[in-house]
């Protein structure tokens, strides 16, 4: 077990996403990343590393490899919900895909940005 907020290389981050897709269309999409508040206590689960070569702001690492991230977390834990309605003989459908709030810690080391997936005590 490992306590995050002392380690000097790491920052720890809550990570969420959100996207509706309306009859195959993307409706909408959230993507929040935030500064944790409060120390937390976790064990390190899954890694991604990410080439962060020539750039030093995360927001612009992760909004380029925003579909590497989203791929790497979804393996992890979402939720899905659907409703399907047809109305003479046509049809809709509303999809919602959320990964709820997730801890990650982020470290720059050698041009790459890993992201390690965090699991709570």
């Amino acid at each position: 077990m490992f306590n995050f907020s002392e380690l000097q290389a790491s920052e720890t981050y809550i990570l969420s996403y959100r996207a509706q897709v309306k009859n195959a269309v993307v409706i909408s999409e959230s993507f929040y990343l935030t500064p944790s508040m409060k120390e937390i206590h976790a064990k390190p689960m899954q890694v991604l590393k990410i080439d962060a070569t020539n750039e030093s702001n995360l927001h612009e690492i992760l909004k380029k490899n925003k579909d590497v991230l989203l791929e790497f977390l979804m393996k992890y834990g979402t939720h899905t919900r659907s409703h399907e309605k047809v109305h003479n003989y046509k049809s809709s459908s509303l999809i919602s895909i959320t990964i709820p709030p997730t801890y990650i810690t982020v470290d720059f080391k050698n041009d790459y940005a890993i992201i390690t997936r965090l699991l709570l005590d």
